[in-house]
């Protein structure tokens, strides 16, 4: 072996060496431009019939010149391959060179396959170019043991990437390949052994390399056959698995009593449950295939980094989160999570969404119906406080000081005394009625009708009005149901004193077969119910709730200068456990 063609393939192999390794790839680079060097050079002698003196750079050739004519260079053909394998080696890890790398490769590779089937054949003509330009056997092994060192260094591209996969053309390439190479020429050289020893003559010898390749080559096809039609039953069980498995999937997304969507990596939807569609007033048929980003382009930009995040492997959720709509804003509790292939990569995601915006605003129905509840337990101890220190304070006050008066001018006590007991009687009075507004007593003891009617005479008579209350009530009323009854109406009449501007009431209390009616109403200014209810005050909130848990139904019926109807309907119960007060 010449020194040129040893030294090109310690290059070639020190550069394979280095080819998994990418930082690498400046010292791999140099290493294929040098052998590309050594074989343009040599090439160009042998083209120019000069001499550069690259041939005995290194040794000198010693042998008779009669042997060599060019001593110390390397043959034509074991030029060229190098100069084919060192531009490749230059190329490697290139994509856009791929095919052309491939080829230059292959061609050495065939170059190498030639010379030695002349060297088994005893063919010169295919290993000399010339009789003073003969590649040797061991150059034509090492070539071709250099080109599949490149390939097998390069298992994921090209043609390489599909022979080392475990598809049907995977499997076809691995049999296939190193079969149809080997064994026609093991064939050709017995067939020629036989030929030379004289057991047979040339007729017979080609009959034996045609039906020996024939029949080997058949075998082959069979055997690949029959493996490849085993791996696609099994391919095809998988796929039918996996797929039965998806539809599963679909289903129960689509089934699920729940908000759940299901994206590629792309965020189009796989697949939508019917509770989402509902949610957020989409058709499944119009959603699939579509991106959620086009399909709600209102979506917050924190929500697209969740997705992002997700798509990265981590799974995200919230209680609660806010989506301000054009619509309005509407609250999500959600968690989003990623969904993996059967290979382990990752193929999309799952978002599972309830919307919860009722529950949000009941929330804050019930927190400012807190806060009002709190102002109105405030407003009434004002009240009381106001009453107590105003009116009935100033009149004992007053008194006291009378009391006092008559004590240092008793002369007079028998005419004033009179005057000083109605007045005190009156401020027991005032006390008394301040005390049943709080808690009426004569609930307990005279029932919910009775105490009803005593109250209301009582109010009427403070507030100088005139009340008209009727009842027709044969059941006994629990005790829930006559308090109940009972704050309604004080509330009511409450209002009617504030707001109507009249001074009479009609007050009615019935009962039916399973039912107790409670109706107050008024003629006075009357008002707009929507508009009331709209306001930050309690009352009417207060009325319907009272109602609302007694299991009842009110309406109020008023509109502006047609005074106010209250209409109460609460059920009796069937059985009474509770506390009789009626």
């Amino acid at each position: 072996m010449k020194v040129n063609t040893a030294l090109s393939f310690l290059c070639l192999g020190a550069a394979l060496w280095l080819a998994s390794d990418d930082e690498r790839q400046r010292s791999r680079r140099i290493l294929g431009f040098l052998v590309a060097i050594i074989a343009g050079a040599t090439l160009s002698e042998y083209a120019f019939h000069a001499n550069f003196g690259i041939d005995q750079f290194l040794f000198r050739d010693t042998r008779s010149p009669s042997l060599s004519a060019y001593p110390g260079r390397m043959a034509i053909s074991t030029a060229i391959c190098f100069l084919f394998l060192g531009s490749a080696i230059m190329f490697l890890g290139s994509r856009k060179a791929l095919p052309v790398r491939h080829v230059l490769v292959a061609t050495t590779f065939a170059f190498s396959l030639v010379a030695l089937c002349g060297y088994l054949y005893g063919v010169k003509s295919l290993y000399s170019i010339t009789s003073f330009s003969t590649i040797g056997v061991h150059t034509s092994a090492g070539l071709m043991a250099v080109c599949v060192a490149y390939f097998l260094a390069c298992p994921n591209e090209g043609i390489v990437a599909i022979a080392a996969s475990d598809t049907n053309a995977g499997v076809v390439l691995r049999r296939l390949v190193p079969t149809i190479v080997v064994v026609p020429i093991l064939i050709g050289g017995l067939v020629l052994a036989g030929q030379r020893t004289g057991l047979y003559d040339t007729p017979f010898g080609i009959s034996l390399l045609v039906l020996g390749s024939i029949g080997c080559l058949t075998v082959l096809a069979l055997l690949t056959a029959r493996s490849t039609h085993c791996l696609e039953g099994e391919r095809f069980q998988a796929v039918a698995l996996l797929e039965s498995r998806e539809e599963l999937l679909r289903i129960f997304v689509k089934s699920v009593p729940a908000g759940v969507a299901m994206f590629d990596r792309d965020m189009r939807y796989v697949q939508v449950s019917d509770r989402w569609c509902a949610d957020y007033h989409v058709e499944s048929c119009q959603v699939l295939g579509r991106s959620h980003y086009e399909l709600f382009p209102d979506i917050p930009d924190r929500w697209k980094e969740v997705h992002r995040r997700a798509l990265a492997g981590e799974t995200l959720r919230a209680d609660e989160d806010r989506w301000d709509r054009e619509g309005g804003t509407t609250w999500v509790r959600w968690e989003v999570r990623p969904w993996r292939n059967l290979d382990g990569s990752l193929g999309g995601l799952l978002v599972f969404a309830e919307e919860i915006t009722r529950r949000k605003q009941m929330e804050e129905a019930l927190s400012d119906m807190s806060r009002k509840l709190i102002e109105s337990q405030e407003q009434e101890r004002a009240r009381i406080g106001r009453e107590l220190h105003d009116d009935i304070g100033q009149r004992l006050a007053m008194l006291a000081v009378e009391l006092e008066q008559l004590q240092e001018s008793p002369s007079g006590a028998q005419s004033r005394l009179p005057e000083l007991r109605k007045e005190l009687v009156q401020i027991s009075d005032d006390v008394q009625a301040l005390s049943h507004d709080l808690h009426s007593s004569k609930l307990e003891y005279l029932g919910a009708v009775a105490g009803m009617k005593s109250w209301c005479k009582e109010f009427g008579e403070r507030q100088k009005f005139e009340v008209d209350f009727k009842s027709d009530v044969s059941s006994v009323l629990p005790s829930d149901l006559g308090i109940g009854l009972f704050r309604l109406l004080q509330e009511a009449m409450h209002n009617a004193v504030k707001h109507s501007g009249v001074r009479r009431i009609e007050v009615q209390l019935w009962q039916d077969a399973s039912e107790v009616h409670l109706i107050i109403s008024d003629q006075g200014v009357g008002f707009d119910v929507q508009e009331a209810m709209q306001r930050s005050g309690l009352g009417l909130v207060s009325m319907r709730e009272r109602v609302r848990l007694l299991n009842g139904t009110i309406a109020i019926e008023s509109k502006p200068l047609h005074g106010t109807t209250i209409r109460v309907r609460v059920p009796l119960p069937s059985e009474n456990g509770s506390a009789l007060t009626g």
